[in-house]
């Protein structure tokens, strides 16, 4: 190849290189901690019970009535990652109840509801 061709087809390669298409966009920025899924429903209901629900203190796990209730409304309303892990780690009514603004307007009334269907039963079996 004489030098005139090699300079042909390296000025060929510049045009094509440089009239293609731009270099593409860089990537997202990753967050780098990464998004784990919130506890068990079972776990969050266990800690309510124990942290918010109204037992005996010989109860010392909580009462079950309580915790059925907190896992049955955790899991039907299917509570979000951030609301489990902020309910599974509460040791005041102060701390629940912050968590608690992390459910929905719908989540909170079911529960609410429930909470005081069962309060309600309690007094009608005491009567």
């Amino acid at each position: 190849m004489t030098l005139h061709q090699l300079r042909l087809a390296w000025s060929a390669a510049l045009l094509i290189g440089c009239g293609g298409s731009p270099p593409p966009a860089p990537a997202a920025a990753r967050d780098p901690i990464p998004r784990t899924r919130g506890p068990r429903c079972a776990a969050v209901a266990d800690r309510m019970a124990i942290v918010i629900g109204e037992h005996a203190p010989s109860q010392s796990e909580g009462d079950v009535h309580q915790r059925a209730l907190f896992e049955l409304r955790c899991e039907t309303d299917q509570w979000s990652d951030e609301a489990r892990s902020c309910l599974a780690t509460i040791s005041s009514d102060a701390e629940a109840e912050g968590c608690l603004q992390l459910l929905g307007r719908d989540q909170q009334r079911a529960l609410a509801a429930d909470r005081a269907r069962l309060g309600a039963d309690r007094t009608d079996a005491l009567e």
